[in-house]
């Protein structure tokens, strides 16, 4: 299992709840896109363009209108490129993009007409911001409804930014956690829908309760699932129709800003944990954390050969569906910066999620750059690029980042208004 800690060695010894993946197709006027949310921590652009070879292979739907997102469960296994806090499990890893995909050529078979609605309700009691005292948290939960041709609900897409880790670092049980377990909530209500969430911009957003042991975690997931789940329902009911004049969707490559290191300061991070793990009987603990700065170092290090040293370059992608525009992004961003993306794009409902096509680690705000003299350096803008073997983002990258979705949704919606 990914997240939590440093090599805790975190394997799961039961199934509270399956690892979905979950997919929905679009078609309008022989055109289709695929959108599909996965129970998992995050995803490497690697898979995510093997998913999408699979899926262009077996449906004919174009790599560039296939979105894979992830809720950012701590309790499924990991797939992402992170060093540290989890371990890949080689046979999972070499299957997971079929598994995924598989969902995608499902749906591809299975179209039917629907009726599509947008809805969103208030979500209280659920999140709290981690990162600020009484800072903003995601006001509401957003949803897509899609009814049949009887009326019965077909399938529904939600989206909120809460991090799915009621569970904790003392759990053994595979879930989806809170995400997970409040759209299967919601399934149950309606045999044969299908329910995907698209994860939001969660970097500073926990729910209420976590950390805390297996028994305790296990109750508090069920009673933050039911408080999402009833929003959910709420946002459902009180969705109205939108007209689907056009779809479309695209993804775009993009370079995000980045500060390199001081080469001889990564180069002495690695020297000293090898040297202190040479002592014997070093308390476990220390061990796993010394094992993890010379694993991340040497990451870091191998990076000064992978030019441009000052870009990361992953992917944004943008889907329309009549008046709602889904925003992916491939970082745990700052809820801000979802804000400011969803107030950018007009006259649209707007959708932003995260974890999607990729995992770039934190966009925090440009103030967590600022060292605090009494906290120092802070833990998204500094701490986890190494767990990516990354050089930090530099302190305008959000805005960067915010600047390209909201490029691509103004190409994405032009080119679905010629298009249908």
């Amino acid at each position: 299992m990914g997240g939590f800690g440093y090599n805790l060695g975190r394997t799961g010894d039961a199934v509270h709840d399956p690892i979905l993946a979950r997919a929905a197709v679009f078609e309008l006027n022989g055109k289709r896109m695929a959108m599909v949310g996965c129970d998992l921590g995050g995803i490497s652009l690697e898979v995510t363009e093997k998913v999408r070879r699979e899926v262009e292979k077996e449906t004919g739907i174009p790599g560039q209108r296939v979105m894979v997102g992830t809720t950012h469960s701590h309790s499924a296994p990991v797939v992402a490129n992170w060093i540290g806090v989890g371990k890949p499990d080689a046979k999972y890893l070499s299957e997971v993009h079929l598994r995924i995909a598989s969902a995608v050529i499902a749906a591809s078979r299975k179209l039917q007409p629907v009726t599509v609605s947008y809805g969103q309700a208030a979500v209280e009691g659920v999140a709290r911001n981690r990162e600020y005292k009484d800072g903003p948290v995601d006001p509401y939960v957003r949803v897509l409804k899609f009814t049949g041709p009887s009326s019965e609900l077909a399938g529904f897409i939600a989206n909120y930014s809460v991090h799915s880790v009621v569970m904790s670092e003392r759990t053994r049980l595979f879930t989806g956690d809170l995400t997970g377990v409040s759209v299967n909530m919601v399934m149950n209500d309606h045999p044969g829908a299908i329910g995907i969430f698209l994860q939001g911009s969660c970097g500073d957003i926990n729910p209420v309760y976590a950390h805390m042991p297996q028994d305790e975690s296990l109750q508090k997931l069920e009673m933050l699932a039911n408080l999402l789940a009833g929003d959910i329902r709420v946002a459902l009911e009180k969705a109205s129709a939108v007209e689907v004049h056009a779809i479309h969707m695209d993804a775009r490559r993009i370079a995000l800003p980045l500060e390199p290191p001081d080469k001889a300061m990564v180069m002495d991070r690695m020297q000293t944990a090898e040297g202190l793990l040479k002592y014997p009987d070093l308390p476990e603990r220390l061990r796993r954390e010394l094992e993890y700065r010379r694993d991340s170092a040497r990451a870091v290090l191998e990076r000064f050969h992978r030019p441009p040293l000052t870009e990361k370059v992953s992917e944004v992608q943008v889907g329309l569906l009549g008046d709602v525009v889904i925003a992916a992004n491939p970082g745990e961003t700052f809820l801000v910066f979802g804000q400011k993306t969803a107030e950018l794009i007009k006259h649209y409902k707007v959708i932003v999620t995260g974890y999607t096509n990729d995992y770039v680690g934190y966009i925090p705000s440009a103030d967590r750059y600022v060292v605090d003299e009494q906290k120092g350096l802070s833990y998204p803008a500094y701490l986890t690029p190494w767990i990516n073997g990354e050089f930090r983002f530099r302190e305008d990258v959000g805005d960067v980042l915010v600047a390209e979705m909201v490029k691509l949704a103004g190409d994405v919606t032009r080119a679905g208004r010629s298009s249908n």
